[in-house]
């Protein structure tokens, strides 16, 4: 049986520490017992061990934390950090493939621009395996339909970068980039590391998406009222071992945010395949 994660779901201000935590006490309570984000993330400041201890006694488990190029800075730190909360997980959320989110939509990241990341990434994978951490990447809808000399960002990936490398995979992006969702999942079975679970209502809207622009945040919803086929997924999901089913939702639409997440709860129970 799958748990259910959140991605997200925080306050727009996340220095309000005691609303996030009435928000993460709200999620337990739901049925939610994993955060796809780590506590540095979801609450700055404070002692992360005694965040950690405290999001525990919720029933919450952090299972992921970010990485950039700028961990290097000090990756001493970030493996203390992951330590301390008991990940064994880092993920690349963002890369220059989705370089149209800040240019336009068309204004895709050129070749060296991407092999300037899998670069990065293969250096993170070792760093990360040494320290017994698999290092992730998490994708949008760019890297199936960007090609590069004729092969899509995602494949050009997978050509290029350290077959270690595990994936924290959207479901959603995917199905925006004409990919079939649990087709995906058995291609990389073996290889994920985690599960994001994407609704959308539309999968044009996304694709113009600006995060400078709040007019072009539209296309999401909560899970279950839009496209994506719940209930193959989580069987496939279910079918491989997998643990969690991370639910996102990039832009809120008519439901608030313990209202979308108990919808989205409620529908993944439903299926029979969440507890």
């Amino acid at each position: 049986m799958l748990k259910a994660g959140v991605v997200g779901f925080l306050p727009d201000d996340r220095s309000k520490t005691e609303e996030t935590w009435k928000l993460l006490e709200k999620y337990a309570e739901i049925g939610y017992r994993a955060m796809d984000m780590d506590l540095d993330y979801a609450i700055p400041g404070g002692d992360l061990k005694e965040k950690y201890e405290r999001v525990c006694s919720l029933g919450i488990k952090p299972i992921m934390s970010g990485a950039s190029p700028e961990v290097f800075q000090d990756p001493a730190a970030k493996i203390k950090s992951l330590h301390i909360q008991e990940i064994n997980q880092v993920c690349m959320y963002s890369s220059s493939m989705i370089a149209s989110f800040r240019r336009g939509y068309g204004s895709n990241a050129g070749y060296d621009e991407v092999m300037q990341d899998f670069e990065f990434m293969n250096k993170a994978v070792l760093f990360f395996e040494s320290e017994g951490i698999h290092f992730c990447y998490h994708n949008h809808y760019q890297e199936f339909t960007t090609c590069y000399n004729g092969i899509s960002g995602f494949d050009l990936m997978l050509l290029h970068v350290d077959p270690r490398l595990k994936f924290n995979i959207d479901l959603g992006w995917a199905m925006v980039a004409g990919v079939d969702p649990v087709k995906l999942l058995k291609r990389l079975a073996g290889r994920i590391a985690n599960v994001t679970l994407k609704e959308l209502y539309d999968l044009e809207a996304p694709k113009h998406l600006l995060t400078s622009n709040p007019s072009t945040k539209v296309g999401f919803t909560s899970l279950g009222s839009g496209l994506l086929p719940v209930d193959p997924i989580l069987e496939e999901m279910d079918r491989q071992g997998l643990s969690y089913a991370c639910v996102e939702q990039d832009v809120l639409r008519h439901l608030d945010r313990v209202q979308t997440l108990t919808a989205s709860y409620l529908r993944m129970k439903e299926s029979g395949y969440v507890k």
